[in-house]
């Protein structure tokens, strides 16, 4: 729970929603992020499940509830993410599923940054 708080502190705006549906938020982690810790001293980057965890609470929070998370399919990292970038999220679910399934896009300076795919679960729902 300490990393969705530190999360959404780093949110630097409310979440959007595009004409599309596509949920948009911006980020920027400083230098003193709990997710930094061990990853890496001296050359902090922000680690995978961080980057995971970014669209899955940009999701919930555009979705007003908590999902659990059930998997992650089709994940590229491409770039190295550093404190103190603003980092653009994006989200979009995928239609007709019983569970949420989303698609997350990190996005830094207009290049793509990462790519995955998130299986959640509602809170309470089957798994």
């Amino acid at each position: 729970m300490r990393l969705k708080a530190a999360i959404e502190a780093a949110a630097l705006e409310e979440p959007r929603r595009e004409a599309d549906g596509e949920l948009v938020g911006r980020y920027r982690f400083a230098e003193d992020f709990p997710g930094f810790a061990g990853h890496f001293p001296g050359y902090p980057i922000v680690p995978a499940v961080v980057q995971v965890r970014m669209a899955q609470t940009l999701f919930e929070r555009g979705n007003g509830r908590s999902f659990s998370l059930r998997g992650v399919d089709h994940a590229k990292f491409l770039l190295q993410l550093l404190p103190l970038q603003e980092l653009e999220v994006r989200c979009r679910e995928r239609e007709g599923g019983e569970q949420p399934v989303v698609e997350g896009r990190l996005m830094l300076q207009g290049a793509l940054a990462a790519t995955f795919v998130l299986h959640l679960a509602g809170a309470g729902d089957p798994q």
